[in-house]
């Protein structure tokens, strides 16, 4: 149960910290920016199975209850009415002997009897069983936290996917305009290229084209940005629009290899988690077959009583009670104890390979990623130098359409090759950036 506790606590400091640094400056503009950390948060408290934390502590006190109730004093109330075939009766002769000396008459028992009963037992020790059954049960509560845990971390991959799916489209609308307005301030100066018959009509035309097709691009574009900010929105249950900013994340720390110890992921803490709670049924199996002693308490109200002789010569109802104390050893236990263990040594081993095989592919994951990473690292190395070429290609084409040594689809061929270099550019940027996040997601770094 602390670690149940333990990640609510984690979970609202995360919480508090987060929108702090996401809402900084004031209540306007705290609910139109937002940084990949908050969505994190936001879509961690608003997804249902965080409501299952709470349904997981409660199940477990109620389990850490029913394995610490052996301990209360059993009482049970009870009634009986029979009738029996036969009863104790004194011999005949004895009869007879008394009716002639005493002169009474001895009837015996009554072959009706009644009684209401009042049966009261209390554990002294139990072999520790009731011990082991509240440690299984906290166990299988961590199990089901850790469970919990694990899927609402594998919600964060998701947020990631969908938050640089935006950063990439607004990068994308914006080359788009960057390229219309180059696009734009050539038609201008062929517009007066036209006037002055330097021109023909056909390269303005050609110029008008490129222009209506950037502009269906920006409408694709923009299309595909809204369908990410909705997607967001549905996730962190945030109202989010096409005025809704969304930082760029700075490039955080990230190392090439991480060592065993040092990955975090959810997976291995419910690998422990059902590593433990194999130890808790253990010891469960060990102390059934222990002895137990208990106290005990019976009374009851009805005929016959204790007093048998009493009973049979007089026909009355009475209060009867007994105490003692109680000792039980269910050694048939033994017989089953070699199998139990043996099952649960074999669920041990199953849980060891389950972790064996999940940071085999976890190492994979970090190897690929990292040498996609130092890929990236490389590409962006060169993209300033392919702009400016590009630039410069762009620049000489449009001095030759004003002296018409060129025409109009070679210098839009020339603007859409810079306008691709800036694209790429951006592109590789945010690329780089989610390959470090995701990396960090792979060892919840």
């Amino acid at each position: 149960m602390k670690f149940i506790l333990k990640i609510f606590f984690l979970t609202s400091i995360c919480l508090s910290a987060s929108l702090v640094g996401a809402f900084p400056v004031s209540a306007q503009t705290a609910s139109r920016q937002y940084t990949l950390d908050s969505c994190y948060v936001l879509a961690r408290d608003n997804y249902p199975m965080m409501k299952q934390y709470g349904i997981i502590q409660k199940l477990g006190e109620l389990s850490v209850r029913d394995a610490l109730s052996s301990y209360i004093p059993q009482i049970t109330l009870g009634g009986e009415a029979a009738y029996y075939s036969d009863v104790v009766a004194f011999p005949e002769k004895i009869e007879a002997l008394f009716s002639q000396f005493a002169g009474m008459d001895f009837e015996g028992l009554r072959n009706d009897q009644y009684k209401v009963l009042l049966d009261i037992n209390q554990n002294l020790w139990d072999g520790g069983y009731s011990g082991a059954k509240k440690a299984a049960a906290i166990a299988e509560a961590e199990v089901s936290a850790m469970k919990t845990a694990t899927e609402l971390y594998g919600l964060k991959s998701r947020v990631t996917e969908v938050y640089f799916g935006i950063l990439a489209t607004g990068a994308m609308i914006e080359q788009n305009d960057v390229a219309a307005g180059i696009l734009k301030d050539n038609r201008n100066m062929l517009q007066a290229c036209v006037e002055n018959g330097v021109a023909m009509e056909s390269d303005l035309d050609a110029i008008d084209a490129e222009i209506l097709a950037n502009e269906q691009n920006r409408i694709r574009l923009v299309g595909s940005r809204d369908t990410y900010i909705r997607l967001m929105s549905l996730i962190t249950g945030r109202p989010m629009d096409t005025d809704t900013e969304f930082l760029v994340p700075e490039e955080a720390l990230y190392r090439q290899e991480y060592g065993e110890n040092e990955v975090k992921r959810y997976e291995l803490a419910l690998f422990d988690a059902q590593e433990a709670s194999v130890a808790a049924r253990r010891k469960m199996v060990n102390s059934s077959v222990m002895p137990s002693f208990s106290l005990f308490a019976q009374g009851y109200y009805g005929y016959p009583g204790m007093n048998m002789f009493d009973d049979m010569l007089n026909y009355k109802w009475g209060f009867n009670g007994v105490v003692g104390i109680r000792f039980r050893w269910n050694i048939s236990g033994f017989f089953t104890k070699k199998n139990h263990l043996g099952q649960l040594d074999q669920s041990l081993r199953t849980i060891e390979l389950q972790r064996e095989t999940f940071l085999f592919n976890n190492r994979l994951e970090q190897a690929g990623k990292s040498a996609e990473i130092e890929q990236m690292r490389s590409i962006m190395e060169q993209d300033e130098r392919i702009i400016g070429l590009r630039r410069s290609v762009r620049e000489a084409s449009e001095a030759r359409l004003a002296n018409g040594t060129i025409t109009a689809n070679d210098l839009v061929r020339d603007i859409a090759a810079e306008t691709k270099a800036r694209l790429d550019r951006s592109l590789h940027e945010l690329e780089y950036l989610q390959k470090i996040y995701e990396m960090k997601y792979i060892v919840n770094d």
